[in-house]
């Protein structure tokens, strides 16, 4: 029980969490993922390059969060408390909706936020797509702090909410 680096085995799992995520995402209005966002190709590179974390559970995966040094060039103009190089970027985090209601997701966040605070990170940057409010709800509670709207990856029609961890 509890996180483990993702295994190209791993992949299947993903996608179908993946996929069942986007159901439940386009019915609640956020366009955020979609069947093609994100590829398998996308996690499996996350996997290969060793960003992407599982959570599971009597063997079976039941979450995933991708964790690096990547923060998005439109982060420069969000105020952080914390430069980049003292904090980790969240991207792609998703608990598989059979499971959701449980607990998974803070047991996946509090597990990977230990790890990079062993590591020597002062802690976390991320964003979620505008509509994504259960992401929301779930950092405020965790205690992220927002710190401001962007656009990504020049898609003007897009609103996302940044926030910051500091451990």
């Amino acid at each position: 029980m509890g996180i483990r680096k993702g295994k190209n085995s791993d992949i299947d799992d993903i996608m179908s969490i993946k996929n069942a995520v986007v159901i439940l995402m386009k019915e609640s209005g956020n366009n955020q993922w979609s069947e093609s966002y994100p590829a398998r190709d996308t996690l499996l590179n996350d996997i290969e390059n060793e960003n992407l974390y599982i959570y599971e559970e009597d063997g079976e995966v039941l979450g995933f969060i991708v964790a690096d040094n990547h923060h998005a060039y439109e982060y420069d103009d969000i105020p952080w408390e914390l430069a980049r190089l003292d904090s980790i970027a969240f991207h792609r985090a998703a608990v598989d909706p059979r499971a959701q209601g449980q607990g998974i997701a803070s047991k996946l966040f509090d597990e990977v936020e230990t790890h990079f605070k062993n590591e020597g990170y002062l802690g976390v940057h991320t964003d979620t797509n505008l509509n994504n409010l259960p992401m929301q709800k779930l950092f405020e509670k965790r205690g992220y702090e927002y710190k401001g709207k962007l656009n990504l990856h020049n898609n003007l029609n897009e609103w996302y909410v940044a926030y910051e961890k500091v451990f």
